[in-house]
């Protein structure tokens, strides 16, 4: 299994993650936040804005700069 195999599976893995958090979020809304509503407590400070972009910037750069 290659490096490359397990990042992809990882990302696979999260992407799924959210899509569950979506689904139980409209299933049970008072009892599971959201993915906006976790966003939004993310960002409320300005050191979770800077992780956020961060994060955002390293996983973008690192799947759209070794794609090609």
């Amino acid at each position: 299994m290659t490096t490359r195999t397990v990042f992809l599976a990882g990302y696979l893995v999260i992407g799924l993650a959210l899509a569950g958090l979506v689904l139980l979020s409209r299933r049970a809304p008072s009892a599971v936040a959201g993915p906006t509503e976790l966003a939004r407590a993310a960002t409320r400070r300005r050191a979770g804005r800077v992780i956020v972009f961060l994060a955002g910037w390293w996983i973008g750069f690192h799947v759209l700069a070794r794609s090609g």
